[in-house]
Parts: C-alpha cells; sequence; structure tokens
C-alpha cells in the first residue's frame, strides 16, 4: 500500500487497528476493485444497509452505538476519518457506506424522539440522513437563507426551496437549516428577504415523507452514485419537537458538524488520489518509452512524487484536526475548512496528473481516472466552494492572530 499518513494515523492509535481491518475487510468483501464508469453503479444503499448488519454505520457518535463499542471512547472522529479514507479508495461515492453522516446532527440535537427515529432508522436500519442547507439564490451564504419556519405556537410551517440537494431521493429525512419567524414577521416580507439576513439560524429534522414536501433531480457532472435535485417546501407542516436545539442554535450546530464533515470529505478525496498514485506507479513500471522504462524518466517521477508529497501532507492536517477534536475538543472551524479546501485541491491535481501519465487510456470509462476527476471537482464545491473556505482561514488569522499566535499547532506527542 501507498505509504501514507492514514497508516501514521493508525501507528500513534493501535486501538482503532481492528477497527480499520473491519472496514477493508468489508470492502474487500463488497467493492474488491475501485469503480469505473464502464462497471456500472454499485447498489450502494445496499451496501449501505449491509454495513449497518455489521456494526459500521454508528461507531462515530456514542449516543449510536450499542453497549459494546466497536470505536475507543474517544477516537471516534478519527475512526470516521479512516472509513472515510478506505471508502475513497475504491470510489468517492462510497462516502455514505460508513458512520451517521448528517444524522449526527439529528443525534446530537434533536429530542428522545427524534433520536430515536434518527437512530432506529439511519443507524439501525442502514437508511441515510441528508441536509438542506444552500439555496438557488444564495449558495452556501448561511446569512442569505431565506426558507422560513413561522412558529405558529405548537407547529411550524415550513416554506422555501433548497439545492443543489444529495441523496434527495435516498434519504429518509434531512436536517433542513431555515430562519424561524413568527406570523407578524412572516407577513410583512420585504427588500427581496433582505431582512432575514438577521435573523438567526435555526436547524430541524424533517422525515422526506412530511407532507408537502416536493423534490425534483437533475444530473450532475460527477457524484452519480446518489442522487442529486432540489427540495421545496410548501406550508409544511412541523412538529416543535422536530427542532434541533433551541431556535437560533442553527449557526452553531452546521459550524459544529461541517467542521468535521468536511474533514470527512476532504479525506475520501485523498483516499481516491492514494489510489490513483499507487495505479499510477505501477503503470510507469510496466511502460516503457523506447528503452527506458516509464519510472525511470525524470519528469514522470518528478511529477509523481509532488503529487505524493501533496496528497501525504494534506491527509497529514486532516488526521490531527480530527486528533484535536477527539482529544481536546477542539473544532478550528477556519483550520477544517481551508484543510478540506488543500485537500481536495491537492487530491484533484493528483489524479489529473494519474490520468495524464496512463495516456489515452486514462481518457476512458473502462479505468477508474476519470469518474475520481468527475467526483473530486464536485467534492470542490459541496459543502462551501473552496475559494470560499480559503478566505474562512484568512480572515481568522487577519482578525485574530498576533505575534504570539502560532499559524499551525503542532501536534502533541
Amino acid at each position: 500500500m501507498f505509504l501514507s499518513e492514514s497508516r501514521a494515523a493508525l501507528s500513534r492509535h493501535p486501538a482503532l487497528k481492528d477497527f480499520a481491518a473491519r472496514v477493508t475487510d468489508f470492502l474487500d468483501m463488497h467493492l474488491p476493485e475501485p469503480v469505473t464508469e464502464e462497471s456500472g453503479r454499485p447498489p450502494w444503499l445496499d451496501l449501505r444497509r449491509r454495513a449497518a448488519e455489521a456494526g459500521l454505520t454508528g461507531f462515530d457518535l456514542a449516543c449510536a452505538r450499542d453497549a459494546v463499542p466497536l470505536v475507543p471512547p474517544g477516537l471516534e472522529r478519527v475512526a470516521q476519518g479512516l472509513a472515510m479514507f478506505l471508502a475513497g479508495r475504491r470510489d468517492c461515492d462510497a462516502r455514505e457506506i460508513f458512520s451517521t453522516g448528517h444524522g449526527a446532527m439529528a443525534l446530537r440535537y434533536g429530542t428522545p424522539l427524534v433520536v430515536q427515529a434518527v437512530r432506529d432508522r439511519v443507524v439501525d436500519g442502514g437508511e441515510l440522513a441528508g441536509v438542506a442547507s444552500s439555496e438557488p439564490h444564495s449558495g452556501s451564504d448561511l446569512r442569505g437563507l431565506r426558507t422560513v419556519a413561522v412558529d405558529h405556537g405548537d407547529h411550524l410551517l415550513l416554506s422555501g426551496t433548497k439545492g443543489l440537494v444529495s441523496r434527495v431521493e435516498e434519504a429518509t429525512g434531512f436536517v433542513v437549516f431555515c430562519k424561524v419567524v413568527d406570523p407578524e414577521q412572516a407577513a410583512t416580507r420585504h427588500d427581496g428577504g433582505v431582512w432575514l439576513r438577521e435573523v438567526p439560524l435555526s436547524a430541524l429534522w424533517l422525515p422526506t415523507q412530511t407532507v408537502g414536501v416536493l423534490s425534483e433531480t437533475t444530473v450532475p457532472l460527477g457524484l452519480r452514485g446518489w442522487s442529486m435535485g432540489h427540495l421545496h417546501f410548501d406550508n409544511v407542516r412541523v412538529g416543535k419537537d422536530c427542532l434541533l436545539g433551541a431556535p437560533g442554535d442553527g449557526r452553531r450546530i452546521f459550524d459544529t458538524h461541517f467542521s468535521g464533515w468536511r474533514l470527512m470529505m476532504a479525506l475520501v478525496c485523498l483516499g481516491a488520489a492514494t489510489a490513483a498514485i499507487e495505479e499510477t506507479m505501477d503503470r510507469a513500471r510496466r511502460r516503457s518509452v523506447g528503452r527506458t522504462s516509464l519510472a525511470n524518466v525524470p519528469s514522470v517521477v518528478a511529477r509523481l512524487g509532488i503529487a505524493a508529497a501533496e496528497v501525504q501532507a494534506a491527509t497529514a492536517w486532516c488526521f490531527s484536526l480530527l486528533e484535536r477534536m477527539d482529544q481536546e475538543g477542539d473544532v478550528d472551524v477556519a483550520a477544517c475548512s481551508a484543510a478540506k479546501a488543500l485537500a481536495t485541491d491537492m487530491a484533484y491535481r493528483a489524479v489529473d496528473i494519474g490520468l495524464q501519465l496512463h495516456g489515452s487510456e486514462g481518457y476512458t470509462r473502462c479505468v477508474p481516472m476519470e469518474k475520481r476527476l468527475r467526483d473530486i471537482r464536485g467534492l470542490r464545491i459541496a459543502d462551501g466552494p473552496n475559494d470560499t473556505l480559503y478566505s474562512v482561514l484568512a480572515q481568522s488569522l487577519l482578525a485574530g492572530s498576533g505575534p504570539g499566535v502560532p499559524l499551525v499547532t503542532q501536534r502533541k506527542p
């Protein structure tokens, strides 16, 4: 296996070796080779249900696990990162097979009724939880969201449109980010929703089959293993017990969850990149230019070396941040944002180099390079476009860093 920081993470946390072996065994049994577009779409949702039967969907949250934990307490985030990295080596769409995913928000912040429903369906039943945050007019600008939940005392009426939403057909429910307003505020809407920018963000759990939830699908460039589309809410009646946390807690819930989730998507892409580098190295050993092995051509060796160095550096940063979350409870929103941007950029570059060095064959549907390239391209946009994520770190440093504040926190021995 290509020497990566995932192996270094296991050496630092030997208690996770059995867990990593179980994930690898599951993938070897059900997804033994990297997916190509020509080989057809695996039964992704069925694979997630099989993972649930194997106990691989609730390990990342103490509240979702059985009495005998698969993952030692205090290593949940690192374990989830390892699972995502290993899944990405087979295919980026395998990211949904393991862990609670976006259902973690409902399990962490939901009422007992919501927690039980999500545990039964998402953890034990292997169904999927989705998230509906961005909107067509504002993208990932959370303050600009216009989906509103009008508070009628004993219930909410939800209205608005979300897109582009992943798992729009497969998810059993969605965490919806919206603005809770009273009827008087809702009746006095004006100036294109600008007033809503001052309303704090809220979150709620919404079962997909709720009356008034409408969906439409579209065909994306990549990440086609799961459906994508828009969700429309037409005066959807939602019980107050579906709120996650209190009204106005949405930004805290979003930042806490997506700081970790962005690292998970980063590690999916880095897993795909390490597989691409391994395949390209193997090809370079077998192919020749005249009497010279491709592996002895300096320009080829240099490009592969740069790709390997960049991918290992990004992987190390991601696992370092996950370890801080597990060990110290430290959620560095700015660093997690930039790490996801860096990782997906480095992964995209590595796969692009791999495709180029495969020659014309790399540009076909019979090898996994072109699918990886399309999938990673999508993950450079999902959960916040990379330019925005880099700027989050820059703004944080400009606002708060002084001469005595280190730019990078060193890993503790």
